[in-house]
């Protein structure tokens, strides 16, 4: 039925479905953001990869070909179209590399393609030239990644002020309701939203370009640390309650406050296991460091397998990788498949950089490379990035300290104010009631005062209650997702982060929408005559 309706759209448009064109080009540009988050990253383990293998004195021809069979980098299919220019086109490789630099969007690999064909058309050898560029890329991926966390950091704090702002125009929305009763009240309703939306696009889409990506978990999506096995495991039971949970309370017209807090007591397994994952996971690349190049070294100055050279490792220095290697090596120790052993290593540690740089150091390992300066060019090129990853998340912990108090601050200042409209509508209601009662009582003077009174205290009579409260509960809502996605961007780690925030902000908007009616009762009690 899709198909014959897809056909037929297609005779009456030309031959194309409706905006088939504009959806493409957006696509493309989509993927060509996501591109750009990876390109740097994947650009050092690409040049680390090259680096590695060139010490069992590989032909250009194998570097390039060896190169573009690591689908796992972005940057590796940019070496497939260097390697078709060759073998199919016959061209040289300096030439094809400045066919594929040309073609090439991302400023970064154009400028490495480009130096890359330059060298080879001026006699360089490809081991010098490649030992240089891996400098060039740690020194451009750390500028770029430093100048990003600077980004970051002006970004994070413009971004609280943007969100206090559209909250301040929330406000000032809600009391002009209250005074002036607009009779296009949709309208206006509608506007405050956009512009809430709007502000925090504005600011998350800012931030997230700011820095580069830094992905944490590897991409296979069957195999993982614990936590990751857990999470993917409690998704399929939590998700689908969760939704349904939302669908039932709603329908049967549950307080706001409480279904914020159900959303972040079901979510906060999953949160409380991802943000473990992502603590061990930084550790574990941290240790990581120490255990290749220890590793590497060992196999290197003795000539020792990989195995022998394992048990001569100090644990006493990886306290956190310790168990995993441990693990990797009473199973080698057996004689099992060293390939199936190192596959069950990296799923259980469920790093990505402890994916890509161990296959690194095992692939040039066995092309007959040396395994000290194999060792020295992975664990030096893996240091660089967690160092990075320190000082990004010294910026993180600053940004949530501030995000947690400003979101409370945000969503209690506009919850209270809500609340004293309330009170002051109903104290007024009641005052108009006992002037329209006692009016026929009163003296034509007095009737005269008294009608002047009313039209006086007449602004707090018509407060659209009912209205305004879904509108609190929509802005509430917008401003707690906003956060949730800024905190997740600016911590990075795997997607599990959105559940650790989403079940923290939840949290603290679902208590403060439930205590503040009390609080506002038991503070603010307006007189009435």
């Amino acid at each position: 039925m899709l198909e014959s309706l897809s056909s037929s759209l297609r005779e009456r448009s030309g031959g194309k479905l409706p905006f088939e064109d504009l959806a493409g080009d957006i696509r493309g540009r989509l993927d060509q953001i996501f591109e750009n988050k990876r390109m740097g990253a994947d650009l050092l383990f690409m040049i680390t990869y090259m680096a590695s293998i060139i010490t069992s004195d590989v032909s250009r021809p194998e570097i390039f070909a060896f190169t573009a069979e690591r689908k796992e980098y972005v940057t590796s299919k940019y070496i497939g179209k260097v390697e078709r220019f060759v073998k199919r086109w016959n061209y040289n490789y300096a030439k094809a590399l400045e066919l594929v630099a040309e073609r090439t969007k991302n400023a970064m690999l154009s400028s490495m393609l480009t130096r890359y064909g330059n060298s080879i058309s001026s006699g360089v050898p490809d081991d010098e030239f490649i030992r240089l560029e891996l400098s060039t890329v740690r020194s451009v991926y750390r500028n770029h990644f430093e100048q990003g966390i600077e980004m970051l950091k002006k970004w994070g704090d413009a971004y609280i002020a943007l969100m206090l702002s559209s909250t301040i125009v929330s406000i000032i929305i809600m009391v002009s309701v209250a005074i002036y009763a607009p009779t296009d009240l949709d309208s206006t309703l509608n506007s405050s939203y956009l512009l809430i939306i709007g502000i925090g696009l504005f600011g998350i889409i800012t931030m997230y370009r700011s820095i580069p990506g830094d992905q944490k978990c590897h991409d296979n999506p069957t195999k993982g640390s614990y936590e990751q096995q857990t999470i993917k495991k409690l998704e399929r039971i939590i998700l689908p309650i969760l939704g349904i949970s939302i669908i039932i309370m709603f329908i049967l017209g549950f307080n706001f406050g409480v279904i914020f807090l159900v959303i972040a007591i079901l979510l906060a397994p999953l949160g409380i296991f991802g943000f473990i994952d992502d603590s061990n996971i930084i550790h574990r690349d941290e240790d990581f460091t120490t255990f290749i190049r220890s590793l590497g070294t060992i196999m290197g100055g003795k000539g020792l397998t990989v195995t022998t050279a394992m048990g001569e490792i100090d644990r006493k220095s990886l306290p956190v990788l310790s168990e995993f290697i441990d693990a990797a090596y009473s199973k080698l120790n057996l004689g099992l498949d060293d390939d199936m052993v190192w596959v069950r290593f990296i799923n259980d540690s469920g790093s990505n950089l402890i994916y890509k740089y161990l296959n690194i150091f095992r692939d040039s390992v066995k092309l007959g490379g040396n395994p000290a300066e194999i060792a020295k060019v992975v664990s030096s090129s893996m240091l660089e990035q967690t160092l990075l990853r320190e000082k990004r998340e010294m910026l993180a912990t600053g940004f949530i300290v501030l995000l947690i108090p400003m979101h409370v601050a945000m969503i209690a200042i506009f919850v209270f104010l809500f609340q004293i409209l309330i009170s002051m509508s109903h104290a007024v209601t009641s005052v108009m009631e006992s002037f329209s009662a006692s009016s026929g009582a009163l003296s034509d003077s007095s009737a005269n005062v008294g009608s002047s009174m009313s039209g006086m205290m007449n602004i707090f009579v018509n407060f659209p209650e009912e209205k305004m409260g879904f509108y609190i509960t929509m802005v509430i809502i917008i401003i707690t997702i906003a956060n949730i996605i800024a905190g997740k961007i600016v911590k990075g780690g795997d997607n599990y982060m959105y559940y650790a925030f989403g079940s923290l902000l939840f949290a603290l908007s679902g208590i403060v929408y439930i205590v503040t009616p009390f609080v506002v009762d038991m503070f603010f009690t307006i007189p009435t005559i």
